[in-house]
Formats: C-alpha cells, sequence, structure tokens
C-alpha cells in the first residue's frame, strides 16, 4: 500500500493507492513531460513569474537540480507560439490533474495537444476535497470540492487553452464545470481573478453520516483526514469481500460487471449537497475577459 511518500513516477493508473498523486511543493509547469519550478512572487502577475527551466529529463525537471536557466512564463510562451494567459481559462485542480504522472498520461492520450501547463499554488476557503462516492475506473475513490464552512484547502490554478479545456473535459466524465466568483482563492503570489472554473459533482462519500477529506492535499478543516489506501480498505471492509486486497483491486480494474457491482453498492452511501460557491457558468470566459487584482 501506499500512503506516505508515494513515488512520484507513479499515477492512479498505475496503482489506486497513489490518487490524488504526489504534486510539487511549489508552483510549477509542466511541460514536455517535465515540471519546471515557479517563483511564487507575491504581487507579481502570473505572466512575469520567473521560471527556472531545466533540461533534466526526469518528471521533476527543475526540481530535481542540474543546470537551470531562468525564464519568465511570458517569454517561455513567446518563444514556443503558444496562447499567452490573456487567451486560457483559469481552471481549478484539486486532484489528480496536479499529479506529474497523471498530467504525463492525460496528454498522452492526444499527442497534438501542446501539454503546455501553468499551476500556481493557492488555497479555498469553504471548500475541502473530500471523497465522492463513485469509483475511477482505475479503482480509486476520486476527489470532489464540497462546501465544508470554515475549511482552508490547497488548491492550484491552471490556466489552459481552448484545446486543452476541451481535452481534460473529456478525461473528466462525471463532473461538470462550475464557477467561482474567485473571492474565496488565494494564490501564493496573491493575484485574484474574478472568475475561476473547477470540475464539480456533487455526490460525497458518506460512512457513519460522516465525509472524509484526503490526507495528501494541505489545509486545514473540521473533516477526517484519511489516504486513499486506508479509505479502500474501508470500502473492502464494508462490502465484505473475501479475498485479498490485490484481488479486490484486480476485479474493479478489469471486471467491469464487479465494478458496478460496487458502484451500486455505494449509493447507499452517497450524500448528495449543494455548493452555493460553485454555480452554473452563463459561458466560459478567458482571462482577458476577467478582472485582476493583488
Amino acid at each position: 500500500m501506499y500512503m506516505e511518500h508515494k513515488p512520484i513516477e507513479l499515477s492512479p493508473y498505475d496503482d489506486p493507492d497513489i490518487y490524488p498523486g504526489p504534486r510539487p511543493s511549489s508552483s510549477f509547469i509542466y511541460f514536455k513531460g517535465r515540471a519546471h519550478k515557479i517563483i511564487e512572487e507575491k504581487g507579481m502577475p502570473v505572466e512575469n513569474l520567473v521560471i527556472q527551466y531545466s533540461e533534466s529529463q526526469p518528471l521533476e525537471g527543475s526540481f530535481a537540480g542540474g543546470s537551470i536557466t531562468e525564464k519568465t512564463v511570458r517569454s517561455l510562451l513567446n518563444e514556443h507560439n503558444f496562447l499567452p494567459i490573456s487567451k486560457r481559462v483559469p481552471l481549478v485542480a484539486y486532484g489528480s490533474n496536479v499529479c506529474l504522472a497523471q498530467l504525463k498520461y492525460k496528454f498522452s492520450l492526444n499527442k497534438e495537444i501542446s501539454d503546455f501547463v501553468i499551476c500556481l499554488r493557492g488555497s479555498i476557503q469553504d471548500t475541502d476535497i473530500v471523497y465522492g462516492s463513485f469509483l475511477a475506473p482505475y479503482g480509486s475513490l476520486p476527489a470532489i470540492i464540497a462546501p465544508v464552512e470554515g475549511a482552508q484547502t490547497e488548491i492550484w490554478l491552471t490556466f489552459v487553452d481552448p484545446e486543452q479545456l476541451e481535452h481534460m473535459n473529456s478525461t473528466e466524465g462525471r463532473y461538470e464545470l462550475r464557477v467561482h466568483d474567485g473571492q474565496k482563492l488565494s494564490l501564493k503570489t496573491e493575484e485574484k481573478f474574478e472568475k475561476v472554473y473547477a470540475y464539480y459533482f456533487p455526490h460525497a462519500l458518506s460512512i457513519d453520516h460522516k465525509w472524509f477529506r484526503f490526507k495528501d492535499i494541505g489545509g486545514f478543516s473540521p473533516i477526517q483526514s484519511i489516504w486513499q489506501a486506508e479509505m479502500l480498505n474501508k470500502l473492502i471492509e464494508l462490502v465484505g469481500f473475501k479475498g485479498t486486497r490485490e484481488k479486490f483491486i484486480h476485479q474493479l480494474r478489469w471486471e467491469w460487471s464487479f465494478l458496478m457491482e460496487i458502484e451500486k453498492f455505494l449509493l447507499s452511501f452517497d450524500d448528495a449537497f449543494i455548493h452555493p460557491d460553485w454555480l452554473v457558468p452563463q459561458k466560459l470566459q478567458t482571462v482577458d475577459n476577467l478582472r485582476r487584482l493583488f
């Protein structure tokens, strides 16, 4: 089982215990299969933030050390003729979409799309990242954003171009995009955007009338934190599965009828909710149509 010190090169597709997956210790860009550290300078617009860019081959990129070149976000976008920040959508990532190995997997599904993604660390109030009441095809219990008054949880604000957004939508089957007015979201750089978007699915897993948050994800909350591996063990116990843990996961991943059987079982632990901070958007807006301030 994986709990602390999850290997950065593994994604939930490799092992469901990995979910939501390890993420870098600072804001970063993901590009050409590697992460490069962004210096989180307060009061600095995202375009002007400095990237420590490295040709190092591992997923960690400049986080792994080696020779580093400093570039701004704007200069790197211009260098590769990518869309500027102004033409991108501010999209909140909170589950596996900041796991480097998961990003590598998702962008491998369509090599025609640029994998250049900007990920800025931040936090949001009165929202927590809790376990949803369904299973991903690879056997993990996925993350959802849920209303928890007084909570403050880590999130990441990414900036995706329209093609990337369409591609990400295709990998987030059960979720829909919702909009937040941004007032409760704080980036490490202290920049604020009038609106931000996120994937939303209003069904939490509730056991004994309690929700559970992810131990991997920083923040403070009245909700108990628990590892994915521990949640899967709880599920095995609730189902009363008689085989080994490994057999349970194998059947989830390779036997569609068994996955559907467990999904049906989870309906009895489904807690539907309405999050008042996340609304249905009238239309998606890019950064150039949004107010920005510090």
